[in-house]
């Protein structure tokens, strides 16, 4: 008897933070898992190793999904067998925090373009196979900057996030009548190995005036992103939900 294929999962940026604990989280909830690197293979390894470990599978995919030929390949390979069940965009470009003042026009635009770039091919890719099979689910990791400064210099990421908030409710709006979901996931800090330079007294702060008392880690933000792809949220699209432990809670 023909065992059940494994529902398939594509996770950008899938080797580092967030995207490596959304990976873990998936794997564990059943999901055959495609882990996208950029540039560091090492990590994603690990983190196919760690899902092997326990019972899961998954294979690591190099690729730069700004890239539309090789976003395509990514999503290819993930559907290799004719389906595609969760798309998580989470792969975002890097930026270095700069005052408006001092934020040259090249910056801000690439800024812009390339986390929209991020997720353009791939959502059009999805919708195309997602639509086909009649069901789908797709994420995008945003921030919780999109609605406003939380410290100096953020505003190419927390406009190119704003931008990305839009541009997942435009989505969501299309893919509904297909049978796809489509939400987002804001955080707020989380302790990853991007914000490890993040002084411990600036995490103390945050985490007195959050409402759980603590800062978000990786797992935390992996595990809202499985519960919106999961049977639980079938009936929530075109949403962001906001994952900082209320820190946006207090008006003080």
């Amino acid at each position: 008897m023909k065992a059940t294929p494994r529902p398939t999962a594509l996770v950008t940026g899938g080797g580092r933070g967030i995207g490596a604990a959304t990976s873990r989280e998936l794997a564990a909830r059943g999901y055959r898992v495609t882990v996208n690197y950029f540039s560091d293979r090492q990590s994603a390894d690990q983190v196919v190793k760690d899902i092997k470990a326990q019972g899961g599978e998954a294979f690591a995919l190099q690729g730069d999904v700004r890239d539309p030929a090789q976003a395509v390949e990514l999503l290819r390979h993930t559907a290799a067998e004719g389906r595609l069940d969760v798309l998580v965009c989470n792969a975002s470009p890097s930026f270095v925090p700069t005052p408006i003042q001092a934020l040259a026009w090249d910056d801000f635009e690439a800024k812009l373009t390339g986390e929209l770039a991020s997720a353009f091919t791939l959502t059009q890719q999805a919708l195309a196979i997602m639509g086909a099979q009649g069901q789908g689910r797709i994420v995008y990791v945003s921030s919780a900057v999109a609605e406003g400064p939380s410290a100096p210099g953020l505003a190419a990421h927390g406009t190119a996030k704003a931008a990305l908030n839009t541009f997942a409710r435009f989505v969501a709006h299309e893919a509904g009548p297909l049978g796809i979901n489509v939400n987002v996931v804001a955080p707020g800090y989380v302790r990853t190995e991007g914000s490890a330079g993040i002084p411990l007294e600036f995490q103390r702060r945050l985490a007195e005036k959050t409402a759980l008392g603590r800062v978000a880690e990786a797992e935390d933000v992996g595990r809202a992103i499985a519960m919106l792809v999961g049977e639980e949220a079938g009936f929530v699209t075109g949403q962001i939900l906001t994952v900082d432990g209320g820190f946006g809670v207090a008006r003080m």
